[in-house]
């Protein structure tokens, strides 16, 4: 299962150039607020939002769906957003990274989504202006369901801060998404080593396979997330984000720290799974050879006493050549003799906890 869908332009396309899918639903969700009031208009145009510029309250712009060549064109005109940007925007499956200018700050995040079939990835990208923010989330979940919620409440401190404030909250939640998909790894590998101590067949190798590719790229995705939160923070040729907001962005790094952490602790546990399936197989495999040699090695003495009696010496020839095979019990004694011989092994191995 593919965790994200990568997109490129065509080598040799002229940059700049939007990718447009085309291949599902595209809505966009305007916020226009201030400490008192907040207009939300759900289902808006791109030319409605541009109308939101010349206000004096704070404007957030929600993107959510596959890419469209012409929303995307109008919206970069309106907010002159960069044409190389809203590129990165429309070509899904970008490496999580941070542009900071002096007017504009432009950040790509990995956000990892628990789906019905498993883990999938979504692009977001997020663009902080003056008394503006634009994100945009290339997928059908909408992460930022939380945030609108606390933007209809008076009382709610994304409300009274200026708009980069929102900025990082829709950067914290981005971030957080990835403490309940890391809790499903989680489970997933304490449920897989117990199915592996159950049952150590050819499919849960596939499902050991799985999980560690999983976490791999997972790991892979968000751990450009530190850096640019340390970039963000250190940043002082930007006047966008307040001081008192990064002390916010501190412990959003603090986030990404942990969950870099964690994502390192489920890698390990997921090779370990790995080693642990091949030490069970080998475990397995040493029993199998042990019955083998065991049995094998039960019948080595009588296979000796009857290979002594089928050298067929004539007992015409001399009175030493083999004289017990006259004996009248002679047949039902070298029975007696190999069934000693068999049972006397047996509780030799028993007693030194062989079998």
């Amino acid at each position: 299962m593919k965790l994200f869908r990568k997109q490129y332009s065509q080598p040799g396309t002229q940059p700049g150039v939007i990718h447009d899918e085309k291949k599902g639903e595209l809505t966009l969700s305007l916020f226009d607020f201030n400490a008192s009031q907040c207009v939300e208009k759900l289902n808006a145009t791109a030319e409605q939002c541009a109308t939101f510029l010349d206000s004096n309250n704070e404007t957030w712009v929600h993107v959510q769906g596959d890419p469209d060549k012409d929303t995307f064109t109008q919206l970069a005109k309106d907010f002159g957003i960069h044409e190389l940007f809203i590129e990165d925007v429309s070509n899904l499956g970008q490496r999580p990274k941070i542009d900071i200018q002096e007017e504009q700050i432009f950040m790509i995040l990995t956000l990892p989504v628990q789906t019905e079939l498993g883990v999938s990835l979504q692009q977001i990208s997020l663009f902080l202006m003056k008394n503006t923010v634009v994100s945009f989330c290339g997928g059908k979940f909408n992460p930022f369901t939380t945030i609108n919620n606390r933007l209809k409440l008076p009382t709610s401190r994304l409300r009274k801060r200026h708009i980069d404030f929102l900025f990082y909250s829709l950067i914290d939640t981005v971030i957080d998404w990835g403490f309940p998909v890391l809790e499903q790894y989680a489970d997933r590998i304490d449920a897989t080593e117990e199915l592996l101590l159950e049952n150590h067949d050819k499919d849960i190798l596939q499902k050991i396979h799985l999980l560690r590719r999983e976490v791999l790229l997972l790991r892979r995705q968000i751990w450009p997330h530190r850096e640019m939160l340390n970039t963000l923070l250190r940043d002082d040729t930007s006047e966008l984000i307040e001081s008192d907001t990064k002390l916010f962005l501190r412990d959003c790094y603090d986030h990404s720290i942990s969950i870099l952490e964690l994502t390192e602790t489920y890698h390990e546990m997921a090779n370990g799974l790995m080693e642990l399936y091949m030490s069970v197989v080998s475990l397995k495999l040493n029993d199998v050879m042990r019955v083998l040699t065991i049995i094998a090695t039960l019948f080595i003495p009588p296979t000796f006493v009857v290979g002594i009696y089928g050298m067929n010496f004539s007992r015409d020839a001399g009175p030493l050549n083999m004289p017990e095979l006259y004996a009248p019990y002679g047949y039902l004694g070298v029975w007696a003799v190999m069934i000693f011989m068999i049972v006397g092994m047996l509780l030799f191995f028993k007693k030194h906890k062989w079998i």
